[in-house]
């Protein structure tokens, strides 16, 4: 089981996702498979180095577009 988000959650997360009306359909098959990869997850992200100035400088911008989001994937 996964150690991030559990089996409950996950559900209730995607069934929100889907009955949510948002404009892109694209957008919500994403988000449904990166709840579903949390699900998944071994939980370690205790490996991921994370400074206080940095974890405010990357939530102070959210909620965002995720078109802008996808700059940062290139």
């Amino acid at each position: 089981m996964s150690e991030i988000i559990d089996a409950e959650t996950t559900a209730k997360l995607i069934k929100h996702i889907r009955q949510d009306d948002h404009e892109s359909p694209h957008f919500q098959a994403t988000m449904i498979n990166f709840v579903y990869s949390l699900h998944q997850s071994d939980g370690n992200l205790d490996d991921i180095p994370l400074d206080d100035d940095e974890r405010e400088e990357i939530l102070s911008g959210l909620p965002t577009d995720p078109e802008k989001e996808l700059a940062f994937l290139d």
